[in-house]
């Protein structure tokens, strides 16, 4: 499923980094030719939105992972409540 999931992600990615490595012009510049100035707006707001969900994704396990580290580290020194 997830190798699936990856596919079906992978192939839009590789167009749209494939034209604008090609051109050299970034993804916002990119979309004016299809959707317009105004139009091409709400795709690069929607894929910002998704980054800054990915950020805190990453966030929230990169702490964990510091969490855990120093804890087994420390001898359970700074163990708190279990979530």
């Amino acid at each position: 499923t997830i190798l699936l999931a990856n596919v079906i992600v992978l192939v839009p990615m590789l167009l749209i980094g494939h034209a604008g490595t090609k051109h050299g012009i970034p993804f916002p510049v990119l979309l004016r030719s299809s959707f317009g100035t105004r139009g091409a707006r709400i795709p690069a707001l929607l894929r910002g939105l998704v980054a800054c969900g990915w950020f805190g994704i990453q966030t929230w396990v990169g702490g964990a992972a510091i969490y855990a580290i120093v804890n087994v580290a420390t001898g359970n020194a700074i163990q708190g409540t279990p979530l």
